[in-house]
């Protein structure tokens, strides 16, 4: 449901890259270039009926990345829900509404997120769980303003139970496969393990 709390101010993007060399002074390794510095304010998205919001910084769809070059940064096309980018990096700014609850899911990825205002509840099953039945009662982690949450490939989902808007900085970085043991499967040989997919439970 769409929050009637206005939207968060749209954050600042401050993009600083080297800029040429001079043809008199390139071939010195003494001399440095210049630095462009150019300064926008983002745009704030909200996204899935307003109970939150986005607004993109970077996207890269290789790891290293290159520096090459000045100017903007183009944002490329983030596939699925705007999550995850294949193989590469996805950087946003994620708000979330005052009084809503998030969906658990699921993605290939390892998540990195800041709280930087605000107090986020992130989620987790306290329990093996079967979708069909459901996923109990979940463990309840209060985030406060300074601190990082650290996602591997877990399901999770992230609510606001309070009155004011949370805003939370996301990097989200391309995964292998996430892969769990299966218990009581060890042998000589190696143990099993059980990919887990992508999942959003509704």
């Amino acid at each position: 449901m769409a929050s009637t709390t206005p939207l968060l101010q749209g954050p600042r993007r401050i993009i600083a890259s080297n800029l040429a060399l001079s043809a008199s002074g390139g071939h010195n390794s003494k001399t440095e270039p210049a630095v462009e510095v150019l300064d926008e304010t983002l745009i704030v998205e909200p996204i899935l009926g307003g109970s939150l919001a986005r607004s993109r910084v970077a996207t890269h769809k290789k790891i290293p990345t290159s520096n090459d070059g000045s100017g903007n940064i183009v944002l490329d096309d983030v596939p699925g829900f705007g999550i995850v980018m294949p193989n590469g990096l996805n950087m946003y700014y994620l708000d979330v509404a005052p009084n809503s609850e998030g969906v658990m899911h699921r993605t290939t990825s390892t998540d990195y997120l800041v709280v930087l205002q605000g107090t986020l509840t992130l989620l987790t099953p306290q329990d093996s769980f079967n979708v069909g039945t459901g996923y109990g009662t979940p463990r309840e982690t209060l985030c406060h303003p300074g601190d990082t949450v650290i996602q591997r490939g877990i399901m999770h989902a992230l609510s606001n139970r309070t009155d004011q808007w949370v805003r939370v900085m996301g990097v989200v970085v391309a995964s292998d496969p996430n892969r769990v043991p299966v218990e009581g499967s060890l042998s000589s040989a190696s143990q099993e393990l059980r990919v887990l997919d992508d999942a959003w439970l509704a």
